[in-house]
């Protein structure tokens, strides 16, 4: 069905949100902001760091830096869903092709990626270093779509939030929201699925 497989990082390949959640927590604190962890939580599931900070009318740049750093202090270990790696090498023997697309910064998603054994399953890695907009904007997705002359009916955007399967909708590609916490829904999703297994049924035979 499927031969470009555009991914999101964090909460769809990696489970990276306990790491991110007690950095954003202690970055809320820092601006002595009284919060809850699951606040903070569903906004980054249903919206994005952008709006947390918005929400309290704080510097996005500022607050982003102070997020990170807080993350970089942060020693414990984060590594790949269970499945991550076998639907990415499925990708590959079917003869599709693997796409990397994430506010992460390319240092950070390389380290992840190589600690996983997964760096040399992807294409081409867009980050915040290429200076796009941030997702939902599709800039990024369309970027990998003319770059590598993809067919959009043969090209899907996979994540975990809202911002990811809207960029896909706005780029004109197909996408799948990875609902594994099944934590809400997002209708305009072409597909669902609730495990990373579950994106087989998606690619060309």
């Amino acid at each position: 069905m499927y031969q470009n497989f555009i991914w999101d990082f964090d909460g769809t390949l990696f489970n990276t949100y306990p790491k991110m959640l007690k950095a954003y927590v202690k970055t809320m604190q820092h601006y002595q902001i009284s919060i809850t962890p699951s606040a903070i939580y569903r906004t980054l599931k249903i919206q994005s760091s952008k709006d947390l900070a918005n929400q309290y009318q704080l510097d996005f740049e500022e607050f982003d830096q102070i997020y990170k750093q807080f993350e970089k202090s942060d020693t414990s270990n984060v590594f790949a869903y269970d499945d991550a790696k076998y639907i990415l090498e499925k990708v590959i023997e079917k003869g599709g092709k693997n796409y990397l697309l994430t506010h992460r910064e390319n240092a950070s998603a390389k380290a992840l990626l190589q600690g996983s054994q997964l760096d040399g399953l992807f294409v081409e890695i867009v980050g915040p270093e290429n200076k796009f907009p941030r997702k939902p904007n599709p800039t990024s997705l369309l970027y990998l779509v003319e770059k590598y002359q993809m067919d959009k009916t043969k090209t899907v955007m996979i994540g975990d939030r809202p911002m990811d399967i809207d960029a896909g909708i706005n780029a004109g590609v197909q996408s799948i929201f990875y609902n594994d916490e099944r934590l809400f829904k997002i209708k305009q999703a072409h597909h669902e699925v609730h495990s990373l297994t579950e994106i087989e049924k998606f690619l060309d035979e």
